[in-house]
């Protein structure tokens, strides 16, 4: 019987089977079969939409396609895929007598064996080396099913080459020798032939693709997809009418007249290899944007896509001040962010440099791991992934966060699962995690109880400013002396005695009286009026406390309204007396609670243990992860190693056994995710490696999402239930090619003109929709700042962050180079500026002296810290690099310090303990220099925040003042200012009189500080204001051999409410002082006002 009657046959027995499963059937090759079957289609046989095959006479059941659901996600993927399209150029088409653009091939990699090697042709190792040169801009395709098209250019008739399938190559790892082979068997269209071939749809060209994908499967589920030759083969029958000037065969190319000599316009069974612009790390992206554009309200509605596609307020309940697992000490905004992200649908964390970004998404990843919950991590960055994994995965044993793309990541998870497999835990490290989690509560609720006790003395604090104030009338009506003696009067008594002196007022006023007492007046009148007089002498000294003094003469019927007079007065200010009285016991109060900077450091020391203690249990709970595994879980993962193996060793258009794998990776993963609950993977990896499912995430965690478009995250938030965005708008930004005017183009052809604006590819970022989405409440901003020293996040805290950041950063730990003075340098240098051919902008004495400042720094100076030059220009940049590499000595000692020369984009995420900025600006700027320095500000912020420990910028400074660019005009003013402030301070420091002397920051001077400071003189201190202990201004310094004291007085806060904000500065500002060996003594205003002795005297004993 021969082949094509055996799957006759077959067919007739089974039918409905697709192509491998007929050649497994009956042992056949499957391109055998598929050319076999596709050569009695039409006649004998019929295929449906799924690929299956059936006899002519039992054909398949049900319509064909139906069309996509024009839902709002339909719409949204629609123009997204378009905005996609315009950005890598509206499609290819090459000239078809330039024979250097492409190369034509003799058959289609995916049809050869492993020993034909078709790369090593000649023509196809020049494009690849072409390509290999100049990686950042060009990608290779393999081109099929080429249409020419002849159309008219310059005057003439030009042919053209338009390939209708593409396939983006990449390089392989093949038995440990590198190949080259297409990504995928799944084409992109080359939207420049769908524009201009007839389409079943709209008309529209993307339309067309999610069309044609639809009826090709290219849609299906990833362990459902069509195998690479049959979505080929089918092509040819969905557009019969595309001018196919010969058929398709792509197991057999033509060989007829070469392509340049081919004058008929068509399509033809030809392929060529060629370098294009269109970015092949969209390709999965465009895949999954299709997929999305067929699912309705239905199949999005429990995912974190949904909640935002639906645009409901997204109501989420308050966060609990619940217990965390604090593997790494948080502040208040990083607690916040943390426990908010673990139950809230949408959390946005803006995070702008040295905020600890990365700390908020380690302790996130860890306690929804530690809580039994699934999380996806990703970012468009690698560099953001690579810090994240390091981060999470070196605090402890084992690797939490499991990551997903190349083959090494997958190695790397093998080889993790099974030394799990391998491993078994103690009785010990039981006892040992049920007594570390007995600690963790106990330290939590000591921490807790500190909080409360500062809150408590806050609170006491804000109740004596107003108590004060409420007093201040009394003491201009006392006078100071008598306002401070107030404290001692006995209240009560004075209240006592005046109610009953008003009693024996009204008893010696004849009028009134009984006709009785009348008639006896002269008789009792004298005893009544001694008795006036015998009570106001038991009250003298109370008057006098309370500055009345009684009427001259003893009481009597000439002078009762005197003494009338004098009770009326003594009531009025007794009630001006309870201000006074109250004012002083809330200050006693004050005075007896523990000091603030004291339960600081408590709180510090509390935080430090019990993160040591949470690190403890963490590793605990890894070590034991592995124990809790039963036997098919044990089971399950071992099996989950082998098909992630054999995924990312085998052949990716291998569509037999392949898919099999595939389906039951893609089935297993969701239990997997239940053993194995953190996962990584870059945005535009996530094809492939994660099952395209809704929800199979409880949360997705998007890092750098300031420069991440809304496109490559709507994939990612489908696979999710809850989202945390992270970024900051104010350092890089998503950048498109698209020009806004284009955008609301398409925006309206895809009827999202109204109302959708948030949603715009070519102006928001991912951070901004997400912003717009949310509500106040879900936004957390972090501020303590501990990356760079205070002179230089100065600049950036004032122009750019509103003076919103907490500058944390330990000095001591700062490596700093042995120059002394500010942190931030700036070297003066006239230069001058040409526009190189390659555009852009180069100064090339400034790149000398930049050298010359760098070898300074490290051959001559011997500083080994880690170097960094960075310049808003390629070519300055490169100039730079170059001079470097000339230097011999300075190379060689460069090369262990981590140095770097880049443009911005190359330092975002990255810091340097000593960065050089070369401005460029100077003589001969042109005005579009200008123009992108004015439009590019972010990229400043970002320059100047890479630096640690010094900040040198070696340009034109009058220049940058001269620019018209505003912030480089006001930090060359920064940088002159604070060397200024330098010098003032050094001369500040000596000469030391009764008066306060002149200090650096005046208007930081309390009229408080001023007493203050002629009293401690008077008394034979010394202390020195405004001391300078960076990132910190004391109020006042006073040494005593090796000790050191930091005087504050709570003056620029007096008659202000303290809140938290005010109350989190303070106990950073004491934690980092204190750990630099000062001990701290507060002064309230209150206390120096109205105790400036006895805060003097504190003081004193200080000294001993």
């Amino acid at each position: 019987m021969s082949q094509t009657d055996r799957i006759r046959q077959l067919l007739s027995q089974k039918p409905g089977l697709k192509a491998q499963q007929i050649a497994n059937e009956l042992g056949l090759d499957r391109s055998q079969v598929v050319t076999s079957l596709h050569a009695l289609l039409g006649g004998e046989v019929v295929q449906d939409n799924a690929y299956r095959w059936w006899p002519r006479t039992r054909g398949p059941q049900g319509a064909g396609v139906a069309p996509a659901p024009r839902t709002f996600l339909a719409n949204l993927c629609r123009y997204y895929l378009e905005c996609l399209s315009r950005e890598s150029g509206t499609g290819i088409s090459l000239p078809v007598a330039d024979g250097a653009g492409y190369v034509v091939l003799d058959a289609l990699p995916f049809t050869l064996h492993a020993d034909e090697p078709w790369e090593t042709n000649r023509a196809v190792k020049r494009m690849v080396q072409k390509v290999r040169r100049e990686r950042s801009q060009l990608a290779l395709y393999l081109g099929y099913a080429i249409r020419l098209r002849s159309v008219y250019v310059r005057n003439e008739d030009e042919m053209r080459l338009e390939p209708v399938l593409l396939y983006p190559m990449e390089e392989t790892q093949e038995g440990g020798t590198e190949g080259l082979g297409p990504a995928t068997g799944i084409p992109l269209f080359n939207l420049e032939v769908l524009k201009s071939l007839p389409s079943a749809d709209s008309g529209n060209v993307i339309d067309e693709a999610i069309h044609l994908s639809e009826e090709l499967g290219l849609a299906n589920a990833e362990d459902d997809l069509p195998q690479w030759d049959e979505i080929i083969l089918r092509l040819q029958r969905c557009r019969p009418d595309w001018g196919w000037r010969e058929d398709l065969d792509p197991y057999t190319l033509s060989t007829g007249a070469p392509l340049d000599k081919l004058t008929t316009s068509g399509i033809y069974n030809r392929a060529v290899l060629f370098a294009g612009t269109r970015s092949p790390f969209t390709y999965g992206l465009e895949i999954e944007l299709r997929k999305l554009a067929q699912l309705d309200d239905d199949a999005v509605k429990d995912t974190a896509l949904g909640l935002w596609l639906r645009g409901d307020s997204i109501e989420t309940p308050p966060a609990e001040d619940r217990p965390i697992l604090e593997v790494l000490p948080l502040n208040t905004e990083q607690r916040q962010a943390v426990v908010q992200g673990l139950d809230a649908p949408i959390t946005v964390v803006t995070g702008p440099p040295g905020t600890g970004k990365s700390q908020v998404v380690t302790s996130l990843l860890a306690n929804l791991a530690w809580q039994g919950g699934s999380v996806l991590f990703s970012s468009k960055n690698n560099h953001a992934v690579d810090v994240v994994e390091s981060r999470v995965n070196g605090l402890g044993p084992h690797p939490l966060l499991l990551r997903l793309g190349k083959e090494e990541h997958h190695a790397r998870i093998a080889q993790h699962l099974t030394a799990g497999l391998a491993e078994s835990s103690s009785p010990d490290d039981s006892v040992r995690y049920d007594w570390l989690t007995k600690a963790h509560e106990q330290d939590r609720a000591r921490f807790t109880c500190v909080q409360r006790e500062i809150a408590s003395v806050v609170g006491l604090r804000n109740a004596v400013d107003e108590l004060e104030r409420a007093a201040e009338p009394a003491r201009t009506l006392f006078g100071q002396t008598r306002f401070a003696a107030l404290g001692s009067l006995d209240a009560d008594r004075v209240r006592e005695h005046l109610q009953t002196l008003a009693v024996a007022l009204d008893a010696a006023a004849e009028s009134g009286q009984p006709a009785m007492v009348r008639l006896l007046w002269d008789s009792v009148k004298s005893r009544r009026f001694e008795r006036i007089a015998e009570l106001a002498g038991a009250m003298l000294a109370e008057a006098g406390m309370l500055g009345v003094a009684p009427p001259e003469g003893p009481p009597s019927e000439s002078n009762l309204d005197a003494w009338r007079q004098f009770q009326s007065t003594l009531a009025a200010r007794m009630e001006s007396a309870a201000f006074v009285q109250a004012y002083w016991r809330a200050l006693d109060r004050l005075r007896s609670v523990r000091p603030i900077e004291q339960l600081a450091a408590e709180l510090t020391r509390i935080a430090e243990e019990s993160a040591h203690n949470a690190l403890d249990l963490w590793q605990c709970w890894l070590r034991l992860r592995p124990a809790r595994w039963n036997p098919e879980q044990r089971k399950l993962l071992s099996e989950y190693v082998s098909l992630l193996q054999m995924i990312s060793s085998g052949d990716r258009y291998d569509e037999g056994s392949g898919k099999r794998v595939f389906r039951r990776y893609y089935s297993l993963f969701p239990k997997v995710t239940k053993l194995l609950p953190c996962w990584a993977v870059t945005s535009l990896s996530a094809r492939g490696r994660l099952p395209f499912a809704p929800a199979c995430f409880d949360l997705v965690v998007i890092d750098e999402a300031s420069q991440c478009d809304i496109a490559s995250a709507l994939p990612l938030l489908y696979r999710a239930r809850r989202a945390v965005i992270i970024g900051d708008p104010l350092q890089l930004k998503h950048v498109s090619t698209v020009a806004p005017q284009q955008d609301r183009l398409i925006l309206a052809a895809h009827g999202l003109a109204e109302g959708r604006a948030a949603w715009a590819y070519s102006v928001n970022s991912l951070f901004d929709l997400a912003r717009s989405l949310c509500r106040h409440e879900d936004l957390v901003n972090l501020r303590d700042h501990h990356r760079s020293h205070r002179d230089i996040i100065g600049f950036s805290n004032r122009h750019f962050y509103r003076g919103g950041l907490r500058i944390a950063t330990d000095h001591e730990a700062l490596k700093r180079p042995e120059t002394g003075g500010p942190a931030v340098r700036w070297v003066d240098l006239k230069g001058k500026v040409i526009r190189p051919p390659g555009g852009g902008a180069l100064n090339a004495p400034e790149a000398e002296r930049v050298v010359a400042e760098v070898r300074a720094l490290i051959v001559e100076r011997g500083y080994n810290g880690a170097i960094g030059v960075v310049t808003p220009f390629r070519a300055q940049a490169n100039r730079i690099r170059t001079l470097v590499h000339q230097d011999h000595e300075l190379s060689r000692q460069l090369a262990s310090l981590e140095f770097v020369v880049d443009t911005v984009h190359g330092f975002q995420g990255d810091e340097r303990d000593v960065m050089f900025f070369s401005p460029v600006v100077s003589a001969g700027v042109g005005e579009s220099t200008l123009r992108f320095l004015k439009s590019h500000l972010n990229l400043f912020n970002v320059a100047i925040t890479r630096a640690r420990s010094e900040l040198v910028v070696v340009g034109d400074r009058q220049a940058a003042l001269d620019s018209g660019v505003s912030y480089l005009a006001r930090f060359a003013e920064y940088a002159r200012d604070l060397a200024l402030e330098d010098a003032e301070a050094h001369m500040a420091a000596t000469g030391l009189g009764p008066e306060y002397p002149p200090v650096a920051h005046p208007e930081h001077v309390s009229e408080w500080e001023r007493v203050f400071y002629r009293a401690m003189h008077s008394a034979g201190l010394r202390p020195v204001p405004q001391y300078e202990e960076a990132p910190d201004t004391l109020d006042f310094a006073l040494f005593r051999g090796e000790r050191k004291l930091d005087i504050e007085v709570d003056g620029e806060n007096y008659h202000r409410n303290w809140d938290g904000e005010l109350c989190r500065r303070d106990q950073i500002r004491s934690r980092r002082l204190g750990d630099m060996g000062w001990e701290i003594m507060r002064f309230w205003v209150y206390e120096i006002r109205d105790d400036l002795a006895g805060s003097v005297q504190r003081v004193k004993e200080w000294m001993g």
